[in-house]
């Protein structure tokens, strides 16, 4: 049977889709070989529900966009409570001044 092509899987696959079948997103780093592995979850309290192949992350590390690699992982049973992955801890709004030029 040949390899199915992840990146066809990817384009039909969504972030629910993802979280209710208990995927984990793997996010590689190419430049710096990096991998951050996250919850479907924690990424759609922060993005409206898009297919995985059009999720943009910048690498933390190296500030790089360009490098960077989305995947889908199921996790086993034994890697449960062993994988590390990060979570959603909250979500700080920025304040800022916005200025407008006036004559008096």
């Amino acid at each position: 049977m040949p390899e199915m092509n992840h990146s066809k899987k990817l384009a039909r696959w969504s972030l629910t889709d993802a979280s209710a079948v208990g995927h984990i997103l793997v996010v590689r780093c190419g430049l710096c070989n990096t991998t951050r592995r996250f919850l479907p979850d924690d990424i759609l309290k922060l993005r409206k529900d898009t297919t995985i192949n059009r999720l943009k992350f910048i690498c933390l590390k190296c500030n790089k966009r360009d490098y960077m690699d989305v995947t889908v992982y199921v996790p086993s049973r034994s890697e449960i409570g062993k994988l590390p992955v990060r979570r959603l801890a909250g979500i700080k709004e920025v304040r800022m001044p916005v200025w407008r030029d006036e004559t008096l």
